[in-house]
């Protein structure tokens, strides 16, 4: 795939380059300063970030099991605009992870391609794009398909994506195959994750309300077991249906409302699922800017595991970090959470931010996950209840400069009934602190 992607990027560059040697500047573009820093034909930038993390009572268990890490993430941003139409962008990445006792390589090449890919504006309009190569997909406020930011690896995938914009409306359609970064010594995964969607966004110019409407499609080559001893295993082919609402002013009232349902296949089972995200909030405006905000996340999760049916959400390929708990011990699977936040500006480089999560089995009988789909706990006889547990995050945000910014954190996860009888009754407890050098800036 790589050597066409190649090929056609350089076919195209060699094509450009002759068709704006001979051809008129396009019509109504401005021959401003700043549009000529837009339009720069090489730009390249570094960001460089180490984050320390430490973890105790992991596994819940009174034994001693401190670890301590430091990851650290390179990253190096090519874009090249060889035509007026066509923009080319190259993102290499180098990622280790040093002094973990749970984890000691990231991947099998500390250094690979996370991004390649290439824009192409379709000739006579502004309004088609098509790109096409390896690339990150963020959609939405990333809780179902997003780009894995806080990991230090993250997530990319080889694919397409065709954009319309047409007056407020911008709609897309893309397919993709999420790039197997493996760590050190595991086999190849036996089935590819394939992701194709259609995404459309109306958001008028001005207005702080947005409207998203979605359709998703999972298909996993992994083939899987399901409920029912003896079925055949199957592949997973799962669809996603959902609306997001968002109104968001810089001060003021704000909310917002995501529904999602799911029906199709999870291996042999059949797929039927929903999740309901809500949050309301207040901003206030001078120069501390308080704000506060209530949130309800809901998946559904399966009560019955023995039934072939399967009702547990699936989360498909979210940035899960930001939403559920910084402890990271929760995903958007067989949940309720009540989240209730407050922020504060201390200083105009020192942002506060305080949360509290209480988590619960949306089914006592199915299995608590993590984001990634991890089982951590599970009784299917229902005897430990639904409550996960309860979870405080600390968060210091110092945005010092624009070259630099630091990022620190601590977490405690209390565990509920479930999680007490699952793993243990120790509190887990996270701290982190984050440093980011990004040198260079793309427009």
């Amino acid at each position: 795939m790589w050597f066409l992607l190649v090929g056609c990027v350089a076919v195209l560059g060699l094509a450009g380059n002759e068709a704006a040697a001979q051809a008129p500047a396009p019509q109504g573009q401005p021959k401003s300063a700043e549009s000529k820093e837009k339009l720069k034909p090489v730009e390249v930038s570094v960001e460089l970030r180490l984050r320390n993390e430490v973890r105790d009572n992991a596994d819940f268990k009174p034994a001693d099991d401190f670890d301590h890490s430091l990851g650290q993430r390179l990253r190096i941003n090519l874009r090249a605009r060889p035509h007026p139409r066509l923009t080319i962008f190259i993102q290499a990445q180098d990622v280790w992870l040093f002094d973990s006792n749970s984890d000691k390589i990231i991947h099998d090449l500390a250094t690979n391609l996370h991004q390649a890919y290439f824009d192409w504006k379709l000739v006579g309009t502004d309004r088609w794009e098509f790109r096409g190569g390896r690339q990150e997909l963020a959609y939405g406020e990333e809780r179902l398909v997003g780009t894995f930011a806080w990991d230090n690896v993250g997530r990319s995938f080889d694919g397409a994506r065709l954009r319309n914009r047409t007056g407020a409306w911008s709609n897309d359609v893309f397919w993709g195959r999420m790039v197997d970064v493996r760590r050190n010594g595991a086999r190849a995964r036996a089935g590819q994750q394939d992701l194709s969607g259609v995404y459309l966004t109306r958001e008028l110019k001005g207005s702080p309300a947005r409207v998203e409407l979605y359709g998703l499609f999972l298909r996993d080559g992994l083939r899987t077991s399901g409920e029912i001893a003896g079925a055949p295993r199957e592949t997973v082919r799962i669809a996603t249906l959902g609306f997001r609402r968002v109104v968001r002013p810089k001060t003021g009232w704000r909310y917002s409302v995501e529904n999602a349902w799911q029906f199709g296949k999870r291996g042999p089972d059949t797929q039927g699922a929903l999740m309901l995200v809500g949050t309301a909030g207040y901003v206030w405006g001078g120069r501390r800017q308080p704000r506060v905000q209530f949130e309800y996340d809901f998946a559904s999760g399966d009560n019955n595991p023995a039934d072939g049916k399967s009702h547990e959400f699936h989360n498909l390929f979210p940035t899960n970090h930001p939403y559920y708990g910084y402890a990271d011990l929760i995903g958007l699977r067989n949940l309720h959470d009540f989240r209730g936040t407050g922020a504060v500006t201390l200083h105009p480089k020192v942002i506060l931010e305080l949360d509290y999560h209480h988590f619960l089995l949306a089914s006592p009988r199915g299995p608590w996950k993590n984001a990634g789909g991890r089982v951590l706990g599970f009784d299917p006889l229902g005897r430990f209840g639904r409550d996960l547990g309860h979870e405080v995050d600390l968060t210091v945000r110092l945005p010092l400069h624009k070259h630099l910014n630091f990022l620190a954190g601590y977490s405690a996860f209390v565990p509920g009934s479930f999680v007490v009888h699952n793993r243990g009754p120790e509190t887990h407890h996270f701290a982190y602190i984050q440093t980011t050098f990004q040198f260079g800036q793309m427009r």
